[in-house]
């Protein structure tokens, strides 16, 4: 079962990152190239270096872009605990993703979108500016900058771990 997100437009989602309830923006730095760190942002493993996660799977035979509907899942054994449609929507090949969910299986997420942009610093490192925005369904009450701030740890050790798909130096 799923339920349907409201998808942040193409057009408006610097707006959503600036006015969302919910907003975390980290930084990390990665000793890798930046070629190596985009094939991991925008491969089929984004995240599965974590428990439970898979990864995104996309449609097979298409070239990824704007528009293309991927599927985020994640997997307890055997088990569908989470999954949800993302819809990119910008992709700079080498340099920036943004995507929206659409929908997912379970109810809370009204809107969603991420941003993964990654630069090129000097002696071969690469930097990637990561922004989570969040419009909660249900629980909109909730303090969610005071969230986003105590979630903050947990993004950072989980980009913190993205050097595991990353190829030997």
């Amino acid at each position: 079962m799923r339920f349907k997100a409201s998808p942040i437009d193409g057009d408006t989602y610097p707006v959503f990152f600036a006015t969302a309830p919910f907003v975390s923006r980290l930084r990390y730095d990665y000793n890798a190239t930046p070629e190596d760190v985009w094939s991991v942002i925008s491969g089929p493993r984004m995240w599965s270096w974590l428990p439970t996660v898979w990864g995104c799977r996309y449609p097979d035979g298409e070239t990824p872009g704007p528009g293309t509907v991927r599927d985020f899942q994640m997997y307890l054994d055997r088990w569908l605990v989470y999954a949800q449609h993302e819809r990119i929507l910008h992709w700079d090949k080498g340099s920036r993703i943004v995507y929206t969910a659409t929908d997912a299986t379970l109810p809370f997420f009204g809107s969603w979108c991420e941003e993964y942009a990654i630069e090129s610093l000097d002696g071969g490192r690469t930097r990637l500016n990561w922004t989570l925005a969040v419009r909660p369904r249900y629980i909109g009450w909730l303090p969610t900058q005071w969230v986003a701030v105590l979630l903050k740890p947990a993004f950072r050790f989980g980009l913190g771990t993205l050097p595991r798909e990353l190829p030997m130096r």
